[in-house]
């Protein structure tokens, strides 16, 4: 008897697919957001038609890039209900709506299928459950890639255009409100603090001291709950408070990643003068600029407040500062440091204690304008002086009027002039580069980074 084989038909139970879309559009305008509301429609609408889906959830991230997967939340949540076994398939518009990037999009299908979950792209007819759906699907999603390159690089000229012409752009700001119609308009409360801070530094004080003051006195910061001394310094650095605007500080790496990357050079930058009014007046914010120059110890000590004033009156190279303050020459203590001719080939013959200094420039200016001032600032030295020349025991002061004052250094009481002082000075440094000192000091005028290491 011939053998038969026979097909045994297993009677299939009805399944209801459980399926969700996903929307996307890629900015917050509203003809987008119309846009996203009409792809949801859609979705529903298909889902009603077919009578074996159930529409579990239509995910939407509204006003987010489709490169990269970060900060898309819906998407995110999409993805974790498909890990917990809520959804079995997947409809969305087009590749591009899902990802613009190729290794995401076949990374999070593939992750999908791991789940048992397969996605339909409508735009493309594009259904992962085909088997020749990923090699469709990864020509396709590189031209999705590429469009999206190409639109970035499209926005990108436009924006740098708009920079060239000095456009300025909308950026939130302490001290500034918008409107739809204009930018920069001044906030008055807010502005009243950036004008305290700019005078307060100019006039000497310390952004810390500034800082600890505005919290004492619950001062609503720029950001957050708490005032922050780099707040401090990034407001008495940025141009827009004197009217002006810098355009490309900064650039997006690439259309992937959307990376803020601050522009060293790589692109060029664009300054508009007088772009907005202004809540500093130019004057004090400019002299600003000059003490944050002066006090940035990242390149040596501070050179507040005589800045670039000072040259040797023995060769005529700049004098720069030395904090000096735990040195003691016959018993004393230097304070306030001092000034000494050991910029890159000065002599190292002329150095002068600045408390003698400061007494002799605040004692001319007293003589002069009859009014009483207890320390030397940059703000009033720039405002009347027009140059100062130095010798061994006096200072000539040339006023910006045209007028000039002769005074004579206080050297008694244990005081050294310049070039006593510079001779004992030249020892130490001597001492140190010869290995019989240590050198315990940060900074040291004279001497090189590899002489300081060596101390």
């Amino acid at each position: 008897m011939p053998k038969r084989v026979t097909r045994i038909e297993q009677p299939k139970a009805a399944y209801r697919k459980r399926v969700a879309a996903y929307c996307r559009v890629s900015t917050d305008h509203e003809a987008q957001l119309d846009s996203l509301e009409n792809q949801m429609e859609t979705f529903r609408f298909r889902a009603a038609q077919r009578g074996d889906w159930d529409l579990v959830n239509i995910y939407a991230d509204e006003g987010l890039s489709g490169t990269s997967l970060k900060g898309r939340l819906q998407f995110q949540q999409m993805i974790a209900d498909c890990e917990a076994g809520k959804i079995d398939y997947i409809i969305t518009k087009s590749i591009s709506r899902f990802a613009r990037n190729t290794v995401d999009t076949l990374q999070t299908v593939r992750e999908l299928q791991g789940y048992g979950v397969q996605v339909y792209f409508e735009k493309e007819g594009i259904d992962t459950a085909d088997s020749l759906s990923e090699m469709v699907l990864t020509i396709m999603a590189s031209f999705a890639q590429e469009e999206s390159r190409s639109i970035s690089e499209n926005v990108k000229w436009g924006i740098r255009k708009r920079f060239e012409a000095g456009h300025e752009v909308k950026v939130p700001l302490y001290g500034f409100y918008h409107t739809d119609d204009v930018l920069f308009l001044i906030q008055e409360d807010e502005a009243a603090i950036v004008r305290e801070v700019f005078e307060r530094f100019v006039h000497g004080e310390a952004p810390a001291v500034i800082m600890d003051d505005m919290i004492a006195r619950g001062v609503k910061p720029p950001a957050g709950k708490c005032w922050k001394r780099l707040q401090i310094d990034r407001m008495i650095k940025n141009e827009k408070y004197a009217g002006d605007v810098v355009l490309q500080k900064t650039y997006i790496e690439n259309h992937l990643t959307h990376k803020q990357i601050r522009n060293h050079g790589d692109l060029p930058k664009f300054r508009v003068e007088n772009a907005h009014e202004a809540i500093v007046d130019r004057h004090i914010f400019e002299q600003a600029q000059k003490i944050m120059a002066m006090r940035n110890v990242a390149v040596g000590n501070s050179t507040y407040p005589y800045g670039e004033m000072l040259r040797c009156p023995l060769c005529g190279k700049a004098l720069v500062h030395g904090s000096l303050n735990n040195f003691y020459y016959d018993g004393e203590k230097i304070q306030n440091g001092g000034w000494g001719c050991y910029s890159e080939g000065g002599c190292g013959d002329y150095l002068i204690i600045q408390n003698v200094l400061d007494e002799a420039m605040i004692k001319a200016y007293e003589e002069k304008y009859g009014e009483k001032k207890e320390t030397v600032e940059f703000y009033w030295l720039d405002d009347t002086v027009e140059e100062i020349q130095l010798s061994e025991d006096r200072v000539t002061i040339k006023w910006r009027d045209g007028e000039t004052s002769v005074v004579e250094m206080d050297f008694s009481e244990k005081r050294y002039s310049p070039s006593r002082y510079s001779v004992f000075y030249n020892d130490y440094l001597d001492r140190i580069r010869c290995g019989e000192k240590k050198n315990k000091y940060k900074f040291l005028m004279g001497l090189t980074p590899a002489a300081v290491q060596a101390g």
